[in-house]
């Protein structure tokens, strides 16, 4: 089940929530939702994307992951290995695509564009 861009919004200022886009640092770096952070799961085996979360933010957050928006998969491929890793995870179908045209918050090297 993936979050909404609402509950997204709603999910980003409660404590315990970490943000993941999972596309490569260069696309991160480009455009990514405010406040998010980056570990891409492309090109990386699932196992290898779960134990870096978790050595970077532990095993307590709820993490919710996005991608580009449709049609990337990405950001589901990286909520379910986190989950069946036992960790608490969702993903946000939408996207940065959906979060920027929405006129939500945005940072990186293209935020200004457009």
């Amino acid at each position: 089940m993936a979050v909404t861009r609402e509950q997204l919004q709603e999910k980003m200022e409660e404590k315990g929530v970490v943000v993941l886009d999972v596309l490569p640092l260069e696309d991160y770096e480009k455009l990514h939702i405010k406040g998010s952070h980056s570990l891409s799961i492309v090109h990386v085996r699932p196992e290898e994307f779960v134990k870096t979360a978790v050595s970077k933010y532990g095993r307590e957050p709820f993490f919710i992951t996005y991608c580009s928006g449709f049609p990337c998969r990405h950001f589901q491929e990286a909520a379910e290995a986190l989950s069946r890793a036992g960790l608490r995870a969702d993903g946000y179908a939408g996207g940065i695509r959906e979060w920027a045209e929405s006129g939500l918050p945005v940072e990186g090297t293209q935020a200004s564009l457009g």
